[in-house]
Order: structure tokens, then C-alpha cells, then sequence
């Protein structure tokens, strides 16, 4: 379910800021990358949630990270291009692994400050 989740977000992201790029070459590169990144089942946990309860932050932050990586004048590139395909879904990636960490250090300073 994460994975469809994870997809689904993409597409909206992308879709929403970009909607003269065509997404769907990158849906079986970023499954294969989803399923080869093998979180485990707390992870996917947290995947949900993060993506049920904050997909508006978690947009946004990978939103403001692909516009630093991508120039507006190269855009279309970076979505038509393996090179760039690949640097786009390692950026998605980053992002999961990045609001993944965000979470777990968020629950043990919750666990700590007694709150």
C-alpha cells in the first residue's frame, strides 16, 4: 500500500507544478526503486502516515529540493532523460529516507521532554 501511496504522491507533485511532463515513464523506475530500497515494516508504517496525515508538507519539501536541483530552462530534461530520471527519483527517495528520520527524531524528543 506504501508503494501506491508513494506513487500516487509523485504523480500529484509533479503533475501539479509540471503538468506538461508526462510522469508515467517514471512510475516503473520509481516502483523498482521503492521496492529496492526495502524499508521494513516500521518504515512503511511511518511511509503511510506521513503521507495519510502531512502529504502537504512532505510535497512541499521535495517540491522546494526539485526546484534547487532542477533549472527552469532544463526542466523538460531532467523528466525526458534517464540521467535525469534517476536524479529526480534518488532526490524522491532522499526525501522518504529524510522525512523518515524527521519522524523517529520527532517521537524521541517527544519521549524525552516528557511530552
Amino acid at each position: 500500500m506504501y508503494i501506491e501511496l508513494l506513487i500516487n504522491t509523485f504523480q500529484n507533485i509533479t503533475q501539479n507544478n509540471n503538468p506538461q511532463i508526462n510522469t508515467d515513464e517514471f512510475i516503473k523506475s520509481l516502483k523498482a526503486r521503492i521496492e529496492k530500497s526495502k524499508f521494513d515494516l516500521q518504515d512503511q508504517t511511518i511511509i503511510e502516515r506521513i503521507l495519510k496525515e502531512d502529504t502537504d508538507s512532505f510535497s512541499e519539501s521535495f517540491l522546494e529540493q526539485l526546484n534547487k536541483l532542477i533549472p527552469e530552462e532544463s526542466e523538460e530534461l531532467y523528466f525526458s532523460t534517464d540521467e535525469g530520471r534517476n536524479k529526480v527519483i534518488d532526490l524522491f527517495i532522499k526525501s522518504i529516507e529524510h522525512s523518515i528520520d524527521y519522524f523517529y527524531n520527532d517521537v524521541i524528543s517527544q519521549q524525552f521532554s516528557g511530552k
